[in-house]
């Protein structure tokens, strides 16, 4: 709905005239999955959980365990990041050519299940980060703010003894702040007069 109203309005701005906007979640919800049909027209998607490129099937498109119990989530799509990430990892004992073999999958997965249970969230972070593996690790809610990429963008505000994400996107002009915290939970009728209602209005 957002992106329709200003789509109508860079519209209107151009051609005087006005519109109705139709915004149903459905027909969100349908557009967004407009790859997953394109695959699966294509004959590149199957119609089974689990067994895809992008849903937790592909060995190389999934999170995995570490050794103290966190997780880490790898990306490397393309053949020359999947070789970069093997290499990286000392794994030689993968044939990186069948990368996009599903018959291979499963030994693609055993072997990067064990090497990630080797070693630590923290110290796949220290030898993966800033490289093209495509790897990232899986953060909880409160260690977000302490990731380095995030406290140097300062994607995380405190406002009033409250953590939360600054406002999105960022603005070179016109930039956006919070300028309060949450208030209290007020009575409806005191919200309603304080935003214009008169005692009538109210009663009814």
């Amino acid at each position: 709905l957002a992106m329709g109203i200003l789509a109508a309005l860079l519209e209107t701005s151009r051609s005087g005239k006005g519109q109705v906007i139709d915004a149903a979640v459905v027909d969100g919800s349908a557009s967004m999955m407009t790859l997953f049909h394109g695959l699966l027209a294509a004959g590149l998607w199957r119609d089974a959980r689990g067994s895809n490129l992008l849903d937790g099937g592909a060995p190389f498109g999934r999170p995995y365990r570490t050794l103290d119990d966190k997780h880490i989530v790898i990306q490397p799509l393309e053949s020359p990041f999947f070789r970069e990430l093997l290499q990286r990892m000392g794994i030689t004992d993968l044939d990186a050519d069948r990368q996009y073999d599903p018959s291979y999958w499963p030994e693609i997965h055993r072997r990067l299940s064990q090497a990630f249970r080797s070693r630590t969230r923290d110290e796949w972070c220290e030898l993966l980060e800033g490289t093209d593996a495509c790897f990232a690790p899986v953060l909880s809610l409160t260690e977000v703010a302490g990731h380095p990429h995030i406290r140097d963008r300062g994607t995380m505000v405190d406002v009033a003894g409250v953590r939360q994400p600054a406002p999105a996107p960022r603005f070179s002009r016109t930039p956006s702040e919070i300028r309060h915290a949450a208030g209290q939970p007020e009575d409806a009728a005191d919200m309603l007069a304080r935003w214009g209602l008169d005692a009538s209005e109210l009663k009814e």
